[in-house]
């Protein structure tokens, strides 16, 4: 993976990567994905790699979600939404990390703090 590839060049000056998870904010579905370095050296890696940090993300589009997902059930906050997102975003990403990542190098969490 070129982050990785970036953050092991850096030598000591990346501490890790953080996956950001962005649930919009009326909790309706839409959702973004981005990657971000974390480290003295990380402004000059997050600028190096600039729109290309965006994982992926859901849309709404003109024929509804793009790419399909399920709607937030009915009786769900905001919270329980990004919380879903997250836990599935984490467990979707776990298999493409780098095998032999140090423990905590991929973090996976939201604004405001909540990790998977």
């Amino acid at each position: 993976m070129q982050l990785q590839a970036a953050a092991e060049q850096a030598g000591g000056g990346i501490d890790g990567i953080a996956i950001d998870v962005f649930v919009d904010q009326d909790g309706e579905g839409p959702f973004d994905v981005w990657a971000r370095f974390e480290g003295d050296a990380a402004f000059g890696l997050d600028r190096r790699f600039d729109d290309d940090r965006r994982l992926f993300g859901v849309e709404w589009g003109e024929e509804g979600w793009e790419p399909e997902v399920p709607g937030r059930p009915r009786g769900w906050t905001r919270d329980d939404l990004e919380r879903a997102v997250l836990d599935a975003v984490a467990e979707w990403l776990a298999p493409l990390l780098p095998l032999g990542s140090r423990e905590g190098f991929w973090r996976v969490g939201a604004p405001g703090g909540l990790t998977a």
